[in-house]
């Protein structure tokens, strides 16, 4: 179902003719990305060669279901949005409303197969593994729509706060690896014992927690203190796309990611503060 719904949303959002440039492409990759990896589980279960970790699906589950929740939400503001009514915006609807099906499907999907309290699993499969890799997902979106609206060349706290996302997601993207046992690390971040290697976890979501509570103050302040000229309210007649509404998206974003490094921290900091 997962597979069928993202072939579905890339296959009428090609078939609706040219996209915007951008988050355009950035939402067709992302359906074809998880139908792509979908499909490469789904032939590894059928020829009986499924993964060796149960967590590594899991964790592909669940960045498919946070990219797949923001196409469903950035196709329809930069590609439906103003589209006069016909056969294009039909296709451009159905593709959103696909995407929306498989974020569903993969998010029923996650809470199917994660790990439940007491149960012995692989890192990514448990609470803190998963939220890491949803946190390293968002950075990497909130990366993307930023660099979209020109936070490159825009005032200083845009880049303050581009800089954060793209550090937190290369940073989020060396610890899934190597909590995932990926890189080689006997065990994962499961298999961490030391006192020091916890520590080091609790002082990641703590630099985290500080770097996105700083990014929720910049973002909106540079995006809609008009004292800063930004923006208080949407410009009247701003067409699709519109960066008033990427600025609003990315401020909920990087609000969201703070609360899932908050919630990483408090569970990280319970395990230490236990084995003291």
């Amino acid at each position: 179902m997962d597979a069928l719904c993202c072939a579905s949303a890339f296959s009428m959002a090609a078939a609706s003719g040219p996209w915007g440039e951008g988050e355009g492409d950035g939402c067709v990759a992302a359906w074809a990305l998880s139908f792509a990896f979908t499909l490469l589980l789904l032939l590894a279960h059928l020829a009986g060669r499924p993964p060796p970790r149960r967590d590594l699906p899991l964790a592909l589950a669940l960045a498919s279901a946070i990219t797949c929740t923001a196409a469903a939400i950035l196709w329809p503001l930069g590609q439906l949005r103003d589209q006069p009514d016909g056969h294009r915006r039909h296709l451009r609807a159905a593709a959103t409303a696909a995407s929306a099906l498989a974020a569903v499907c993969y998010g029923a999907e996650v809470a199917v197969t994660r790990g439940r309290p007491g149960e012995t699993v692989p890192y990514l499969a448990t609470s803190p593994g998963m939220l890491k890799v949803a946190q390293c997902v968002t950075a990497a979106i909130l990366l993307g729509v930023s660099a979209a609206l020109g936070a490159a060349g825009g005032a200083a706290g845009w880049r303050w706060c581009l800089g954060i996302y793209g550090a937190s997601m290369a940073a989020g993207l060396l610890v899934v690896l190597v909590c995932g046992g990926i890189l080689g690390v006997p065990g994962g971040c499961g298999g961490w014992d030391a006192a020091w290697a916890r520590r080091v976890l609790v002082g990641y979501a703590a630099l985290g927690a500080v770097a996105y509570g700083a990014a929720t103050v910049l973002w909106p302040l540079e995006a809609f203190d008009e004292s800063r000229g930004g923006r208080a309210r949407r410009p009247y007649g701003c067409g699709a796309p519109c960066p008033w509404d990427r600025a609003v998206l990315v401020a909920l974003g990087t609000a969201a990611n703070l609360l899932l490094y908050l919630a990483d921290l408090a569970q990280a900091g319970r395990v230490v503060l236990l084995r003291v």
